[in-house]
């Protein structure tokens, strides 16, 4: 049934008196009026003479060589016709008494603007629900359309702000003691567990997008799972894996052969013997204590992953995104060129990384352009279908397998080219990939010979 008509039929959640406060503060004191337009607009306000008001009182305010006083607003609101509409200079009156004084004007603005995100919320709860009862579109269009209406109305609970360079200065020498207390071999960031890779990043930086490219089948999900696996086990921390391309099953049955070293291809054909099977029990036990959450779930929008990311960052504090892979993510408009799409897309994982305050790592495919060079070593150009990505990734790590692409090079071999780093050096990182337990291994030159053998 529809929503009950005596709940439809209630006045929209607002405060008159903390309207009218706020316009008197405004009136009483210009000085103000600046720190208020980053608080509210003119639709927050519920009352609609007060919206036509206090776009009187902004509109005289851009205009440095005229005051917003009674009597100017009354002169603006004539002049637009729209005197009549707000109560007459009678009301204007009534509105310098509403305040004693403009000292509490920030509690006022913060009344009107909570009470509006309200208002928009059950405008946007009773569109959804008659456009459920409608039918008129699949329910994945529904979901997205419920989905998007309540990001923009999340979005007005954030108000920007500015700090002075002092402020930040101090943040950042808060933030080099804090550094200096670590170990020696400890980074600022959240440690991947490859040494070389660590040294060259200081780990995975909050806030950031690190993108990790390369060709099919060269190995970027058994990375990736790779990565998570230590965070999560050797850190302890929380991790989401959002999966694009492959089922939850597949990825548990790689971090069960990784962690465990067991053959990958035995347990894909149920031959293990006694020794494999307790190594994958124990391995088992360790990763079920894990906080590493799987999103596998085909086909899904960043309104839906960012939103996800929030729900687990608020009640799990996870540290760590991983998405697999980026050109997979639906666009929020298919009528947008390809280039559009994904240049949204990497964009929107920024944001998501500075949001949540964390690190975002997207795995991202290369084009063909690799295979025609003599070394096939991927490059920043190489990246698929954006030049965006490279914009918007802090950090760009392309992988690169020589034995891949000439047999007779040490087996196992992988190359992390750090391509891209915005916050530090270039370089390369030399990595073992151990095949058939699906594990990378840092790289050791007295082993690198019979390395094919373990």
């Amino acid at each position: 049934m529809y929503p009950d008509s005596a709940v439809m039929d209630r006045l929209p959640p607002h405060n008159r008196d903390a309207e009218r406060s706020l316009l008197s503060s405004m009136l009483r004191d210009n000085n103000i009026i600046n720190d208020i337009i980053h608080l509210v607009k003119a639709d927050h306000f519920y009352v609609y003479g007060h919206q036509k008001i206090y776009e009187a009182i902004t509109k005289l305010n851009d205009d440095d060589s005229k005051p917003a006083d009674i009597v100017t607003v009354a002169e603006w609101l004539m002049q637009e016709k729209l005197i009549e509409d707000v109560g007459g200079p009678a009301y204007l009156m009534e509105l310098w008494d509403a305040a004693p004084s403009a000292a509490n004007f920030r509690q006022y603005a913060e009344i009107i603007r909570q009470k509006a995100i309200v208002r928009n919320l059950i405008h946007a709860c009773t569109e959804v629900t008659a456009e459920a009862y409608d039918q008129s579109m699949p329910p994945n269009e529904l979901l997205d359309s419920a989905e998007r209406r309540i990001l923009e109305i999340a979005e007005m609970g954030i108000t920007g702000d500015t700090i002075t360079l002092q402020a930040a200065i101090q943040e950042a020498w808060n933030r080099l003691d804090y550094r200096k207390q670590r170990g020696e071999h400890e980074f600022s960031g959240i440690p991947t567990g490859y040494l070389d890779l660590d040294n060259l990043t200081a780990g995975f930086q909050n806030n950031e997008l690190i993108v990790l490219a390369a060709r099919p089948s060269v190995g970027k999900t058994a990375f990736a799972l790779n990565i998570a696996r230590h965070v999560v086990v050797e850190e302890g921390l929380a991790v989401l894996f959002v999966s694009l391309e492959q089922a939850r099953v597949e990825l548990a049955e790689r971090l069960l052969c990784c962690q465990a070293r067991v053959d990958s291809h035995k347990l894909r054909r149920g031959h293990l013997n006694g020794d494999d099977e307790t190594k994958i029990m124990e391995a088992g036990s360790i990763l079920s204590e894990a906080k590493l959450f799987i999103d596998d779930t085909p086909g899904q929008s960043m309104l839906r992953i960012a939103a996800n990311a929030r729900r687990l960052k608020k009640r799990h504090d996870i540290r760590l995104v991983i998405i697999d892979y980026l050109q997979l993510i639906d666009p929020d408009d298919r009528r947008e060129s390809r280039q559009e799409q994904v240049a949204g897309i990497s964009r929107r994982l920024k944001f998501l990384a500075r949001e949540l305050k964390l690190p975002v790592v997207a795995l991202a495919q290369v084009n063909r352009s690799s295979e025609d060079r003599q070394d096939h070593r991927p490059r920043l150009s190489d990246l698929r279908e954006s030049g965006a990505i490279e914009q918007d990734a802090d950090t760009v790590m392309m992988l690169h397998r020589p034995d891949y692409h000439e047999p007779g090079q040490q087996e196992g071999l992988v190359e992390v080219i750090i391509a891209k780093q915005r916050n530090g050096p270039t370089g390369d990182v030399s990595l073992m990939y151990v095949k058939q337990y699906m594990r990378f291994e840092n790289f050791a030159v007295e082993h690198s010979n019979n390395f094919g053998g373990l």
